[in-house]
């Protein structure tokens, strides 16, 4: 009967401690909705964003960010898995191209696309756009980053020297 009460006893801590540390709370932002674990009244730990266009992220949110492993579906079911630094995912669409997915609260989704320097530039990335017929191309910015690149001045776009390890899987 002794042990069964320090049990119960043990078990009645360590339960008020673990809801006392973490706790599902929901937050509403501009541009999405998040429910999960909150610290000083922020997304901090794991939760799901909803964002105003149906997307949903579910994974790991630091101070309001989505920052670390996590799964996003995009409006159209499509699905991309790995790791997001600072709100961004870049998903690998070949070797030399790659997509870029923005996800903030506030602002909602948006994405864009670069290419990979060649020559001086190959450890570069450069803002690009799809063309009608599929392809990929340097944007104008992008264009005037690679000349200015080239020529050894600044780091040249958006991508800097990454070399895109963060490359993620799942549909485009």
């Amino acid at each position: 009967m002794k042990i069964f009460k320090l049990f119960i006893i043990a078990l009645f801590i360590i339960f008020s401690s673990l809801t006392s540390i973490t706790y599902a709370e929901s937050l509403k932002f501009d541009s999405s909705t998040y429910e999960g674990e909150i610290k000083k009244g922020k997304a901090y730990g794991i939760g799901v964003i909803t964002f105003s266009d149906g997307s949903k992220y579910e994974g790991k949110v630091s101070k309001n960010r989505i920052h670390g492993k996590g799964i996003y579906t995009d409006s159209q079911g499509n699905v991309f898995e790995g790791k997001f630094r600072r709100g961004k995912f870049k998903n690998k669409i070949d070797k030399k191209t790659r997509k870029i997915i923005n996800l903030d609260v506030n602002k909602g989704t948006s994405f864009n696309f670069e290419i990979k320097g060649n020559g001086k530039t190959s450890g570069k990335w450069f803002e690009a756009e799809k063309t009608s017929s599929g392809t990929y191309e340097l944007t104008a910015k992008g264009k005037r980053n690679m000349e200015v690149a080239m020529e050894g001045g600044d780091d040249g776009g958006p991508g800097g020297d990454e070399g895109g390890g963060d490359s993620g899987g799942g549909g485009c």
